[in-house]
């Protein structure tokens, strides 16, 4: 994981975002506090001096079944839109699911940015689609568009 945003262009990926301090010094104020840490079954990715990590977990079996079904019923519309079946198809085959978790403040910030970077990473290696704020799913094949907006 800390590959992965390292790599990334946080920069140009938080252009977007309209912080206060500027891209460059916002991006160049995380790399000391930048570290990964398991805790019980939940990854903390850290970024920043004091506050909430970012948290990963994973669920699996009969509960990933369960989260889906409801999804699928309360959120997800009937549609015949190309995205919508791919989604629903997708859905069909799912084995786990990644929660990302952060603090509402983060999400204005680059916790955004960095979970956006994991996301991508973590749905690509697992052959998987992403969805932002139970609204928006994406791909890692296209990480530019999205595939279907709820």
């Amino acid at each position: 994981m800390l590959h992965e945003i390292k790599l990334a262009d946080l920069m140009t990926l938080a252009e977007d975002l309209d912080l206060p301090e500027g891209e460059e010094a916002a991006v160049e104020a995380i790399w000391p506090h930048l570290r990964v840490e398991l805790a019980g079954g939940t990854v903390e990715v850290y970024w920043k001096p004091e506050g909430r990590p970012i948290q990963i977990d994973v669920v699996g079996g009969d509960e990933v079944r369960g989260y889906i079904a409801e999804m699928v019923e309360e959120q997800l519309p009937p549609a015949e839109h190309p995205g919508a079946l791919r989604v629903l198809a997708h859905l069909a085959e799912t084995r786990s699911i990644v929660f990302i978790q952060m603090g509402v403040a983060d999400s204005h910030h680059l916790g955004a940015t960095i979970g956006e970077v994991l996301a991508f990473a973590i749905a690509e290696a697992g052959d998987g689609l992403v969805l932002f704020y139970e609204r928006d799913w994406a791909s890692p094949d296209d990480r530019g568009e999205n595939i279907w907006t709820i």
